[in-house]
């Protein structure tokens, strides 16, 4: 009886050592993904329900807001779980693998991407750095092109050639557990804009009707995730160079309030001096703003969010001491 049950356990203890070795092997060859949009190993080492507020969105998210300083003027804590071109339906997966882990009292989303194509260009990157599971997988499935999937599986599909280019530090990667950091997925940028001078272009419509009610029926899922959970959602358009007509926004803003009446919409492209922006001195090109706008900006949003009822919770003394670091940090960096 022992020999006959020998050789299939030796067969799977074969193939349990093999995908470890190859999921390490596919560890150690995808590059590290700290900023610019997608952080998910950080996002994981936040406390549990220790989030009061979640940002999602594209860059105009990640570069735009920055929870640290949030925290320093308002003492909400935030996480910017945004992605360069986030499409509203990868957000929608983003959102629900969030809640996983925090029970926001708002989401925030930048609502930019409602103008998005169906597929952008970063769903390798948006979709590839979350965690496995269930929703991983119907990001994939739901959310990226037929041409992709395969890759975003089977890590080493995308990243096997890279072992000419490893370094001692790729398998340091690997090895060394990731930790939460300062940036809180925000992503900053110095460079200022030279040519704010021309003032904002701004454009019609420039996507076929067929996508943009495909991502305003992302956008009602998200409503959906955000009712059930009892999380309060707030769209927004960030103040903007890269605007679009009014009309345009007057359109939006009715559709959203067709689909999620109780979320509140915010149309920011053009407040710049209400916030306290200076587009000559705090964008870093055309579209997004840079740290010094940031942090301006995410200073201006909690305050917005404390006068809608947001409330900042009650923090363990470790966590309440890492993030006055954190606005410490920013303080002293754009100071």
């Amino acid at each position: 009886m022992r020999k006959k049950w020998k050789e299939p356990l030796f067969a799977l203890a074969f193939v349990l050592t093999a995908a470890l070795l190859l999921n390490f092997i596919a560890a150690v060859l995808r590059p590290a993904h700290t900023d610019y949009g997608s952080t998910w190993d950080a996002y994981l080492c936040e406390p549990e329900d220790s989030i009061d507020v979640l940002f999602f969105g594209s860059s105009y998210a990640y570069c735009d807001w920055n929870p640290g300083a949030m925290y320093a003027g308002s003492g909400l804590t935030g996480y910017v779980l945004g992605g360069s071109e986030q499409t509203p339906a990868i957000t929608y997966w983003y959102l629900k693998e969030a809640l996983k882990t925090q029970s926001p009292s708002v989401v925030v989303m930048e609502g930019s991407s409602l103008f998005f194509d169906r597929y952008q260009n970063y769903t390798q990157i948006n979709i590839g750095y979350m965690p496995w599971g269930a929703n991983r997988v119907g990001a994939i499935f739901d959310a990226a092109e037929e041409d992709k999937r395969l890759g975003l599986f089977f890590d080493l599909y995308f990243y096997h050639d890279r072992w000419k280019e490893l370094t001692a530090g790729d398998v340091k990667k690997a090895l060394t557990p990731a930790k939460a950091d300062q940036l809180k997925g925000h992503t900053a940028v110095d460079q200022v804009y030279d040519r704010a001078w021309e003032g904002p272009a701004v454009w019609d419509m420039r996507q076929s009707e067929e996508v943009y009610l495909q991502n305003l029926q992302d956008f009602g899922r998200i409503a959906q995730v955000c009712r059930e959970a009892g999380v309060e959602l707030v769209l927004t358009v960030n103040p903007t160079y890269s605007q679009y007509t009014q009309a345009v926004y007057q359109r939006l803003e009715e559709d959203v309030a067709r689909l999620a009446p109780e979320a509140v919409f915010v149309n920011w492209a053009d407040s710049f001096e209400e916030i306290g922006l200076d587009p000559e001195r705090h964008l870093y090109d055309g579209g997004h703003l840079n740290a010094d706008g940031a942090q301006i900006f995410s200073d201006y949003t909690g305050k917005v969010l404390l006068a809608m009822g947001c409330t900042p919770r009650e923090q363990t003394a470790e966590n309440a001491a890492a993030w006055e670091k954190t606005a410490a940090y920013w303080a002293e960096r754009n100071g």
